[in-house]
């Protein structure tokens, strides 16, 4: 089938739902729109919809970006026209570009008879997080949480479930399908738990003497054999490579989580404290005064020079598209404010954060997120340009993860702030 035959076919599907959904006005079985319509409310790459629901009414949602006078008549003749069925409020409208204007309306139906009459559109624009925060309820995690976000089947309904893993000193564990309620689970082993991350259908996470745990819903756990007694501080999953790494230059790999194996050519001895896999492809380990160390395959490491003696603690890349041409941009943070930019991961500058307070956490989806010391939190879209934040926190904030549109900060009493 050609493009334009898929196109057209695609064209015809949703004109089809359209002239469904706006059929029958005079039906008796029409359901008036939402009293009081709808209300939005931007988020990160989504906006939030909201209605007061009639019980027996199935509402669906339309939007479309840059059309503040979007209506029934013209919803699927502008571009990037998008709608979701069968919604209950709220509604979370994912997949947005930030800082575009999107219209939203909405129609009802009853026992999958004609769709009634539309709401009034209202425009939301989506915009980044990290600007705004909010203190949440405290994880009994102890002086460092690791903390990660996933999936996994549950067996006895077969359906999807979605949820997050905190873990801590002395082997806590904690799970959570929204991060205002944790329950607690039955430690796995008594060591402190560093680092947790979702990867391989399996939640996994390591700590203290080389211990690394695993499993498929949070709820069954296995220790996995160890092959090192060295603390394992930090842990990345990219999909098909699991690296963890920890003291005196230790880094171990593993395609499944379950059996590890040491790397072949690590070039310091120095302790590791963050890793990442970056939007290059490249792997970057980063640790003790200024350690800054590559590789391509988790295997093999380059060390690179960053003319710093700060510990370093956390790295990530953006990669950004100009003319066909893609290039990077990595940043390392760490102790005393340090910030280090560099265009390829070999030659490393340092950066102005505007502030002197150790940076502990990175994120590096959308823009770049930092959190460290006295509550700090700096965001920049270019790795080089600094704002502070306002946290509402003194507190000094260890861990930091993005999930669900949202960055979910824990300091080192296991307090929890969020922005989204």
């Amino acid at each position: 089938m050609s493009l334009h035959s898929i196109r057209a076919f695609l064209l015809a599907l949703v004109s089809a739902v359209l002239v469904a959904a706006c059929g029958g006005s005079s039906s008796s079985t029409t359901p008036p729109p939402p009293e009081g319509g709808i209300s939005v409310v931007p988020g990160d790459s989504q906006v939030t919809v909201s209605w007061k629901e009639t019980p027996g009414v199935e509402y669906w949602i339309f939007a479309a970006p840059n059309n503040p006078n979007l209506s029934l008549s013209t919803w699927l003749a502008t571009t990037g026209s998008t709608y979701r069925l069968k919604v209950t409020s709220p509604f979370v409208v994912t997949g947005l570009t930030n800082g575009t204007p999107y219209s939203f309306f909405m129609t009802g139906r009853i026992n999958s008879g004609p769709g009634g009459a539309a709401t009034p559109t209202v425009t939301a624009t989506p915009r980044l997080a990290g600007t705004t925060w909010t203190a949440g309820t405290n994880l009994n995690t102890g002086t460092k949480t690791g903390m990660t976000y996933g999936s996994y089947v549950e067996t006895a309904t077969n359906t999807t479930k979605l949820a997050y893993l905190a873990v801590g000193n002395g082997g806590r564990l904690y799970t959570a399908t929204s991060i205002d309620t944790w329950t607690a689970l039955t430690p796995v082993v008594t060591s402190d738990l560093n680092a947790a991350e979702f990867g391989f259908a399996k939640f996994v996470a390591a700590g203290a003497a080389g211990k690394v745990i695993y499993s498929s819903d949070t709820k069954t756990w296995t220790q996995a054999a160890s092959i090192t007694t060295q603390n394992l501080n930090a842990m990345a999953i990219n999909g098909s490579l699991a690296v963890a790494v920890g003291d005196n230059g230790t880094i171990i790999t593993s395609k499944d989580a379950i059996t590890w194996t040491v790397a072949t050519s690590v070039p310091s001895t120095a302790h590791l404290l963050g890793v990442a896999y970056t939007a290059s492809g490249t792997w970057v380990a980063v640790g003790a005064a200024g350690t800054i160390l590559t590789s391509t395959d988790g295997a093999t490491w380059t060390a690179q020079t960053s003319a710093s003696t700060a510990d370093l603690k956390a790295v990530g890349a953006l990669a950004s598209v100009l003319n066909g041409t893609t290039t990077y941009q990595f940043i390392v943070v760490g102790t005393n404010g340090t910030v280090l930019s560099s265009a390829d991961a070999i030659t490393w500058t340092a950066q102005n954060a505007n502030t002197t307070a150790s940076l502990n956490a990175l994120s590096a989806t959308n823009q770049f997120l930092a959190v460290g010391a006295n509550g700090t939190i700096i965001t920049s879209a270019d790795g080089i340009n600094w704002t502070r934040q306002v946290s509402n926190t003194s507190a000094e904030l260890k861990t930091l993860l993005r999930a669900e549109n949202q960055y979910i900060a824990v300091n080192t009493a296991g307090g929890i702030v969020s922005s989204k």
